[in-house]
């Protein structure tokens, strides 16, 4: 069944995607059902992934690229990394978390151009995701916050089309002209930073980890002139500086020291169960807010493929039309040879005689 979902998922289409979020989570629980005997097979096929990585950093080369830049080898990271996160709490599948973890860093540090916008931003949700359910802090700050630098092209003030981030794992060229990658390279540096950050703003060490991003997020803010992503940057800037402030003064209450890992680890445990922290409702609204984006962006996709349908039927029926008059027109100049035949060989009898 491994290698039915691996072939399923050569070529993919947005339509698809479903379907192939289906088998996965089937696959899912089929391996869960022996996680033993399934964690021999996740750990031959991460081994190699970690091959066909260790070739394409070795090389370079396009055929070595292609394998990894392709929908079965991140579709089989995404296997694995859900079968890690469904069963790490109950099983040893410590190596198996390591290796993927670093299959997926080799992976975002290999295609780190704008055109891999997509293939990066699926690497940071599989981090976090895997932080989340193993409870082991993995650094994806800095991955994140790349997507901030990149540079637009002469034409980024204007509108592109629409595009579904989750649907490519590349952008064509022309996408990175448009005001559109601009504002969705921002909206996934939002959204991935307060993921990532909503896992840790209960934790003793927030103030640490949130020194350097804030650095470069305020460095951003001053820099960018275009006043809407000003705005959702400030937000971000304003609510990761509230909770340093909160976890700041719950550390200034506390005797024990850094050294003391089981008072670092019951630190706002409380406070974590009630949500209490002013992090955690800003989260919430950025999912509320990414979630209705997501919606109004599918529908307006949907709009265009059914204008490009109906387009597109209309040319094959304008295609019919025209073949079909076409053929009459050749009927009709047609002549019967046999009826003008039989006339001249009449006008010719008539001259003999």
């Amino acid at each position: 069944m491994y290698k039915a979902f691996i072939a399923r998922c050569k070529f993919v289409e947005p339509v698809f995607l479903k379907h192939i979020q289906f088998l996965r989570n089937s696959l899912l629980e089929l391996c869960s059902l022996d996680v033993q005997k399934s964690s021999s097979k996740a750990l031959l096929s991460i081994q190699q992934l970690a091959k066909i990585l260790q070739q394409g950093l070795r090389t370079k080369n396009k055929e070595a690229l292609t394998k990894i830049c392709s929908w079965q080898y991140t579709w089989c990271i995404d296997l694995w990394v859900m079968f890690i996160s469904a069963n790490i709490r109950d099983f040893d599948l410590q190596p198996l978390l390591f290796m993927i973890i670093q299959v997926i860093n080799g992976v975002a540090h290999l295609f780190s151009g704008p055109r891999y916008l997509p293939l990066r931003r699926k690497c940071i949700q599989w981090l976090n995701h895997l932080s989340s359910s193993s409870g082991i802090f993995i650094p994806v700050a800095s991955l994140v916050l790349d997507a901030l630098e990149y540079k637009i092209g002469k034409d980024g003030g204007k509108s592109g089309k629409p595009f579904d981030l989750s649907s490519v794992i590349k952008l064509p060229k022309h996408w990175l002209k448009s005001r559109s990658f601009q504002e969705e390279c921002i909206f996934s540096a939002i959204e991935l930073l307060s993921a990532h950050f909503a896992l840790w703003s209960y934790h003793i060490s927030f103030p640490d980890l949130a020194t350097i991003p804030l650095i470069r997020l305020r460095k951003f803010y001053e820099a960018t002139t275009i006043e809407s992503l000003r705005r959702v940057v400030k937000r971000l800037i304003d609510q990761m500086e509230q909770n340093i402030e909160f976890i700041q003064k719950k550390r200034d209450e506390v005797a024990f020291s850094p050294h003391n890992q089981e008072s670092v680890e019951s630190f706002l445990q409380l406070e974590k169960s009630s949500s209490n922290a002013p992090f955690t409702q800003y989260y919430k609204s950025v999912i509320e807010k990414a979630a209705s984006r997501n919606l109004f962006m599918n529908e307006k996709i949907s709009l265009l493929e059914q204008k490009k349908l109906k387009k597109r039927k209309q040319q094959l029926l304008n295609q019919v039309d025209m073949s079909a008059n076409g053929e009459l027109d050749s009927e009709k100049g047609k002549v019967n040879p046999s009826v003008n035949g039989g006339e001249d060989g009449n006008l010719r009898k008539k001259k003999r005689t």
